[in-house]
């Protein structure tokens, strides 16, 4: 009987696995550059959690079941809940601001498609206990030096910026407000998206209020947008003034976000958002804990693959190992074994076949494998303790003594 992989679930053969794994080592050096610390949760928590930040709603979208005690859980989703419940917990004795970042897998019960799937790898940063914009800035500028480190620049990959506080009095001035904000709102985010959304403002505001709106979109206030001034200086000021540019029509989570908002996409604008992020200052305190302001995003691995497949931008083949043993002769396999113990002892990746095989199909084994060199232990140079090594790229050869054997 054959077996297929569940529908939105990834295998990750050793080549798929090194492609992610170069993602997520820029996604840490970037991190770790900034002062941000490494930290993670369960990969279950509570729906009654993940509700209380996203709606009851969310629920369509979880794995959610019952666990042997009862209990209504989840496999998480996001993070910002977890992250949420843990600063709660000891927001008192952690030194402010908190810069805390992981990069967790994640799970949604969505229609798989290019860049979507039902698990993900996504890198989340975040920063608790600054208002400062310049915090703002910090955050920003940490997602593009993760792009940078793996090829991206300002002519691949741009940050469409924006400010809920700047989004709700543009439209207080259009007399857009209580009950009518949500939906208005809701439709701008798919301005760019859906065909649908500029009739749909329409039918709801009218052909002025929402002439008003298309041309806000098209053309960013700058001269009124007091909101984000602050943050596009610190964004210069913090070198990626050339990534940012302001977008009337980024919105992001209606009920989360309380002051900037921004993604990142590609220039090509062919798939959905390598990132994106915000601030959210009530979340903290609408979950149990203390009044702190907090910011931050969440990159994920399936869309910036794509772009960096498509820019043929992955990173070449690494070697499995740096040193091949090759033993000569049959009576020659347990000295192998204990050149191998040596290696690896002295901290190099070595291996050596399980049975004897000609030097010429252990050559060709050893380039396979992306070795650097070739020992090879025969029975006069083993009666000395020496071996020879081997350099495989210029051939060139030399006698090393077993003690000196690194």
């Amino acid at each position: 009987m054959r077996f297929d992989g569940l529908k939105g679930f990834r295998d990750f053969y050793p080549a798929e696995m090194a492609f992610r794994r170069w993602i997520e080592d820029a996604w840490h050096r970037a991190s770790r550059a900034a002062g941000f610390e490494e930290w993670d949760g369960p990969v279950l928590e509570s729906l009654d959690l993940i509700a209380a930040k996203s709606g009851a709603e969310i629920e369509g979208q979880l794995y959610v079941f019952d666990d042997k005690g009862g209990r209504r859980v989840t496999l998480r989703p996001e993070m910002t809940p977890t992250l949420a419940r843990m600063v709660g917990a000891r927001a008192g004795g952690l030194p402010k601001p908190i810069k805390w970042y992981c990069v967790p897998q994640f799970f949604r019960y969505e229609r798989p498609q290019r860049g979507r799937g039902r698990e993900f790898i996504q890198w989340n940063a975040d920063m608790i206990g600054s208002a400062d914009p310049a915090a703002d800035a910090e955050v920003i500028g940490i997602a593009l030096d993760a792009l940078r480190r793996l090829g991206l620049g300002p002519e691949d990959v741009r940050v469409r910026l924006n400010d809920r506080g700047l989004l709700k009095r543009k439209l207080a001035e259009l007399d857009v407000s209580g009950d009518d904000e949500a939906p208005v709102l809701a439709l701008l985010d798919k301005l760019r998206r859906d065909a649908s959304a500029a009739a749909g403002l329409e039918e709801l505001l009218g052909a002025d209020r929402a002439g008003r709106i298309s041309t806000w979109c098209r053309e960013f206030p700058r001269d009124d947008a007091g909101e984000l001034a602050p943050l596009l200086e610190a964004c210069g000021e913090m070198g990626v003034g050339d990534f940012v540019e302001p977008d009337f029509t980024i919105v992001r989570g209606l009920a989360y976000y309380t002051g900037p908002v921004w993604e990142i996409f590609d220039r090509k604008q062919t798939l959905r958002s390598v990132a994106g992020g915000g601030r959210y200052d009530g979340l903290i305190a609408s979950l149990g804990g203390p009044e702190l302001p907090a910011l931050g995003f969440g990159m994920g691995d399936m869309v910036l693959g794509e772009i960096l497949r498509e820019r043929g931008l992955e990173p070449p083949a690494s070697p499995r190992i740096d040193t091949f043993v090759v033993p000569i002769g049959e009576d020659m396999l347990a000295a192998a074994r204990r050149v191998v113990a040596r290696l690896r002892t002295a901290g190099v990746s070595a291996e050596a076949p399980y049975r004897a095989v000609n030097v010429k199909r252990a050559l060709r084994a050893a380039s396979q494998a992306g070795a650097r060199r070739a020992v090879f232990v025969g029975p006069d140079e083993w009666a000395e303790q020496s071996v020879k090594v081997r350099d495989l790229a210029s051939g060139d050869e030399r006698t090393v003594s077993f003690d000196d054997l690194d």
